[in-house]
C-alpha cells in the first residue's frame, strides 16, 4: 500500500487510497462495481467526511452519484488525520479494519440526523404525509386540496448536518366528472439542530410578509411550515409561471463567463449577465434594508479574521510550499479586518454566493437561509464579489479577468444605487464598498482552502494564484 511505513510500524493513506479499503468493507452497497468521491469536508479539529457514490458509470447509464441509495458515508476523526493523510497501522490496512476513528454508514443511515429516514418516507400513513398535504394548502390558499401521491428526492446532503429534499406531490380535489388535478413540489430542509429551523422559518416568514407588505415581491420562497419534531422545514419550490419558460435557472449557470464567438482572429467579447447582476443587487440591498428581526450573536471582523487564520494554517498544511505567504497574508488581513465596524449591524444572508441564488425570468430568489444573521453589510458583498471569480482566473484563461472586472463593477454600481434608492446615505455606502474587499479577502481564504479539500491534491501554482489574488483584494478592492 503505497504510504506505508516499515512493516509492523503504523502507516499513513492518502484519501484516494482509502477508497479501495471502503470497497472491501461489508457496508459498502454493490462494492464491486467501485466507489468515487461524490463530496468531501475537511474543517479543522472536526475531522473527514466523504460521500462515495457506489458503481461505476457505464456506457449508457445513469449516473449513479444520484442515486441516494448507492451513497456511502464515512467519517474519519480528527485523531485519525495526520496533515494530509490518515493514520492507521499496517494490519488495519491490510485487513480493512479501521477500527473506532472511522464510522461508515450508508444513506439514509446519519447518526446526527435521525429523523432524516423519516423525512424521507411519504406513504400515507407516514407523519410527514400530513404536513406535506397542509403545506400544500397552505400554497394553494384552498383545503380541499388532498395528496394523491407524494415522492422525496434528496437534491443536496451535508452528512450530519442537514439534506434538502425536494417533495413531487400529486394533487387532486373534488370527485366523479368535476375532479381537478395538479402537481406541486415543495423543498425540504432537515435540520441537526432542531432549535434551527424554527429560528430560520421566523426570520424567513418575517421577511416576507414584510416584502408582501411592501406591495413588492418577494426575494425569498414562500415558507410554508416547520416540523419541530423532525426538524424539517417546508418552503415553496421556486418555478416560472411564465409561458414558453424553461423555468428556474441556478446562479452557478447564470453568473458564470459567456464569451461571443472570435470573427477574423479578433479576441471574443465578454458577455456579462446585466440583468441578473443588477436583480441580484437589488435583492441583496432589500435584505440588507429590511426590518427583520434577527436573534443570536453578530458576525464581527474579528471572527472573520479567526477563520481566515485557519484556513490559512489548512492551506498551509496542504501546500507547505505555500506556508509562508499564507500564513503573513493571513497576519495582514487579521490585523485590518478584525477592528472593523460598521455604522449599523443589518439583516445579513451570511453566505451570498451565485450557489444561493434562483432565477426565473427577470426575477431573482435568495434561497438558502440558514446563515441569516446580523453583520455588516460588507460581509455580503465580499462574499458575492469573491464566488463571482471564475475558475478560468486560477489559471490565466484568456477573457477571465476582463469578465469578472466588468460583471464586478456591474453589481457593486447595481448595489450602490439600490441602496440609494432605499435611502442609505453615499458616506454608508461608500464604507461598505470599502470593507468589501477585507471581507472579500477572508472568503478567498475559504475558497482556497476549501479548493485544497476537494481536489484532494495540493495544486500549489492554482493556490499561489489564489493568494495572489487575495494579495490583490486586499490592495485594490474587489
Amino acid at each position: 500500500m503505497s504510504g506505508s511505513t516499515r512493516p509492523g510500524s503504523g502507516a499513513t493513506l492518502s484519501i484516494r487510497a482509502l477508497t479501495s479499503i471502503m470497497q472491501r468493507l461489508p457496508h459498502s452497497p454493490r462494492a464491486q462495481a467501485g466507489l468515487s468521491i461524490r463530496y468531501l469536508r475537511r474543517k479543522p479539529g472536526r475531522g473527514l467526511v466523504i460521500v462515495y457514490a457506489a458503481g461505476a458509470l457505464t456506457a449508457g447509464s445513469a449516473p449513479h452519484g444520484r442515486d441516494p441509495h448507492r451513497w456511502l458515508t464515512v467519517a474519519v476523526d480528527e485523531a485519525a488525520l495526520v496533515g494530509t493523510r490518515l493514520r492507521f497501522t499496517t494490519e488495519q490496512v491490510r485487513q480493512a479494519r479501521l477500527g473506532t476513528h472511522v464510522a461508515v454508514q450508508v444513506f439514509p443511515a446519519d447518526d446526527a440526523l435521525p429523523t432524516l429516514a423519516t423525512s424521507l418516507r411519504t406513504a400515507p400513513e407516514e407523519p410527514v404525509f400530513a404536513e406535506l398535504e397542509a403545506a400544500a394548502r397552505t400554497q394553494l390558499c384552498d383545503p380541499d386540496w388532498h395528496i394523491c401521491h407524494a415522492r422525496a428526492d434528496p437534491v443536496r446532503y451535508k452528512p450530519g448536518s442537514r439534506c434538502v429534499i425536494r417533495y413531487t406531490l400529486k394533487l387532486e380535489k373534488g370527485s366523479g366528472e368535476r375532479v381537478a388535478r395538479q402537481e406541486l413540489s415543495i423543498f425540504g430542509n432537515v435540520y441537526r439542530d432542531h432549535e434551527k429551523p424554527r429560528a430560520i422559518q421566523a426570520a424567513m416568514q418575517q421577511l416576507y410578509a414584510q416584502q408582501m407588505q411592501e406591495g413588492s415581491q418577494p426575494i425569498i420562497p414562500r415558507p410554508l411550515r416547520t416540523v419541530e419534531t423532525l426538524g424539517l422545514t417546508l418552503n415553496q419550490a421556486v418555478e416560472s409561471n411564465q409561458a414558453n419558460s424553461k423555468g428556474s435557472r441556478p446562479g452557478l449557470q447564470v453568473l458564470r463567463p459567456h464569451f461571443t464567438r472570435a470573427v477574423d482572429g479578433q479576441t471574443p467579447g465578454v458577455v456579462i449577465p446585466g440583468k441578473e447582476l443588477c436583480a441580484t443587487a437589488i435583492a441583496l440591498a432589500r435584505l440588507h434594508t429590511s426590518a427583520v428581526c434577527l436573534k443570536g450573536p453578530l458576525r464581527t471582523g474579528a471572527k472573520e479574521a479567526r477563520r481566515a487564520r485557519e484556513r490559512a494554517a489548512l492551506v498551509a498544511t496542504y501546500c507547505p510550499v505555500l506556508a509562508d505567504p499564507a500564513r503573513r497574508l493571513a497576519r495582514q488581513l487579521t490585523k485590518s479586518l478584525e477592528p472593523l465596524q460598521p455604522d449599523t449591524y443589518r439583516p445579513a444572508h451570511g453566505g451570498f454566493k451565485p450557489s444561493q441564488l434562483l432565477f426565473c425570468g427577470e426575477r431573482v430568489f435568495v434561497v438558502d437561509l440558514d446563515g441569516l444573521c446580523l453583520a455588516d453589510p460588507a460581509l455580503d458583498v465580499g462574499y458575492l464579489l469573491a464566488y463571482l471569480r471564475p475558475n478560468g482566473l486560477w489559471y490565466g484563461r484568456a477573457g477571465m479577468r476582463r469578465w469578472f472586472e466588468g460583471a464586478a463593477a456591474k453589481f457593486v454600481g447595481a448595489y450602490r444605487l439600490a441602496m440609494c434608492q432605499r435611502g442609505i446615505n453615499e458616506t454608508t455606502i461608500g464604507g461598505i464598498l470599502e470593507r468589501a474587499r477585507w471581507y472579500g479577502a477572508a472568503t478567498l481564504f475559504r475558497i482556497a482552502a476549501r479548493r485544497v479539500h476537494r481536489l484532494n491534491s495540493p495544486r500549489p501554482a492554482e493556490l499561489a494564484a489564489m493568494l495572489t489574488e487575495i494579495e490583490a483584494c486586499m490592495c485594490d478592492g474587489h
